[in-house]
């Protein structure tokens, strides 16, 4: 297993930053409890008594990560030479901005405060607790976090969780983000949001990992993106295009909105809200030819991309 060999190199890299393993941890589970590309997480006991979770930064991941942008770069720009139709040089100004923030555990400490502060008024929400005594700009500890994955559905139904009130919940976690705060957790995958009923309160608790990389949203496309997403609920088209288009979608806002939404150019029209989801937009049919929307019709000049109407007061609180 390759992750049980690098724990020895893990080891090596750790009294660098921290003391030895034994004066810090009544034990230490070797392998990996997970891993990832940037970092493994370890399983371990204080000497108190409490769990935690070790996340600790493969050695190697800073230096190789510069390289691997460097070849980003260079790939990206050949191909646009090649193809200048090919315009994708925001991935590279993103990997740059981002990789760095990513690798920083530190900030990421404090992203996770910060966001369980910022949402603490969701009594379903956990997000573990730092411990910063034990952690650094690589290796970040933290309490465990005990749950079965969001999209196990398996443990949801052997444990009795609610799979529709835990898709309510993570509805309103991330309308909160978007819409409200403008604070939005970008790698929210499976393996980061777990499910579990509480011990202590009885009741169904989320909780979220891995509070690397945040997205900062402005005012303005907050306030765009929400009257996109009413205008999509009400079937109301010429609120569709108009918002589609400040948001940068242009002539494509059809299909815009039928990938933001999963749903078919039929049921945009006639407003999502108001029509059941067929089995052709629901699950594994997903991955089949979508029904496409018709090309947008040519407008004249100062038709769209504007504001106005009734909703020029919408209020940010999507709920």
């Amino acid at each position: 297993m390759k992750f049980i060999l690098l724990f020895p190199t893990l080891i090596f890299f750790i009294p660098f930053c921290l003391p030895q393993l034994s004066e810090l941890f009544l034990s230490f589970e070797e392998k990996p409890h997970g891993a990832a590309s940037l970092a493994q997480v370890h399983k371990a006991l204080l000497h108190d008594g409490r769990t935690v979770a070790i996340k600790v930064q493969h050695p190697k991941v800073q230096s190789q990560s510069v390289k691997d942008i460097v070849m980003m770069e260079v790939l990206v720009k050949a191909v646009h030479w090649l193809c200048p139709e090919f315009a994708f040089m925001w991935l590279v100004d993103e990997a740059k901005k981002n990789m760095p923030l990513e690798l920083d555990f530190l900030r990421e400490g404090q992203n996770s405060e910060k966001v369980a502060n910022m949402l603490a008024h969701f009594p379903f929400l956990k997000v573990p607790k730092i411990h910063w005594d034990l952690s650094t700009k690589r290796i970040l500890t933290m309490e465990f976090a005990e749950g079965g994955q969001v999209n196990d559905r398996e443990y949801m139904k052997k444990h009795g969780i609610d799979v529709n009130e835990i898709s309510e919940n993570l509805g309103k976690i991330y309308s909160e983000m978007i819409f409200v705060r403008g604070f939005v957790h970008c790698d929210p995958h499976p393996g980061n949001v777990l499910v579990r009923n509480c011990p202590k309160s009885k009741k169904t608790e989320i909780t979220l990992l891995d509070h690397g990389l945040y997205q900062v949203l402005e005012p303005d496309f907050r306030l765009d993106y929400c009257r996109l997403w009413q205008a999509l609920i009400r079937g109301d088209m010429s609120g569709v295009e108009r918002y589609s288009r400040r948001l940068g979608a242009g002539d494509l806002f059809p299909l815009f909105a039928c990938v933001l939404t999963a749903r078919s150019w039929t049921a945009v029209n006639a407003g999502i809200s108001s029509v059941p989801v067929t089995h052709s937009e629901h699950g594994d049919a997903n991955l089949r030819k979508p029904q496409c929307p018709p090309p947008a019709e040519k407008k004249e000049k100062g038709e769209s991309g504007e504001p106005g109407g009734d909703d020029t007061n919408l209020s940010l609180h999507p709920y």
